[in-house]
């Protein structure tokens, strides 16, 4: 179940009087995405699942409004397999087939495979989740326990916004050093 980003409200709006609650929203839905990708709390099991022969790029189903933002683990037939940049892996060598040794996230929603697999192989992990930015909330064990951390993402982003009431980059460097601290140590 998730929490609405109206639940985080009483938490920033003090500090930025007059700031439209839409505008809220959207500062919470990016300072709830930069927090789970920082902190990686938000994981999900990868259902195990097979490769197909010449196919590299797999879609993770994931729950929710929610997109991949980071693999801890991912297995093929059991082996753990590598992360590697798209943009740094040799692409002549993907023209080749084999058993699949290197991964990357795609699209946020996908995995592709190097080599292309050549044959079929299972695999499952391990996947850090963070909220798309269409997301209506957050899920309840992230706002329980890091909702504050969350708010003060919220307003630095708000408070560093020039030419509002609301502006004060003070406060935006203040709580964007709190936000990163407590979202690290998380």
């Amino acid at each position: 179940m998730a929490t609405l980003w109206s639940s985080f409200f009483p938490y920033v709006q003090p500090y930025v009087p007059g700031c439209p609650e839409i505008i809220m929203e959207a500062h919470l839905q990016e300072a709830s995405a930069e927090f789970c990708a920082r902190s990686e709390i938000w994981r999900y099991d990868i259902a195990p699942d097979f490769t197909n022969k010449n196919t590299s790029d797999y879609e993770i189903d994931t729950p929710g409004s929610s997109v991949l933002e980071n693999i801890l683990v991912l297995y093929v037939d059991g082996t753990a397999i590598s992360s590697v940049s798209d943009r740094h892996y040799d692409l002549p060598s993907t023209a080749t087939m084999a058993a699949p040794a290197y991964y990357s996230i795609y699209q946020d929603t996908q995995i592709r495979f190097y080599p292309t697999p050549d044959k079929k192989y299972t695999f499952e992990g391990t996947g850090v989740l963070k909220p798309r930015l269409d997301a209506t909330g957050v899920e309840d064990f992230i706002f329980q326990t890091h909702g504050r951390c969350i708010s003060y993402g919220a307003i630095a982003r708000l408070t560093i916004i020039p030419g509002k009431e609301w502006s004060n980059p003070d406060l935006a460097a203040y709580y964007q050093m709190k936000f990163h601290k407590e979202a690290d140590a998380a």
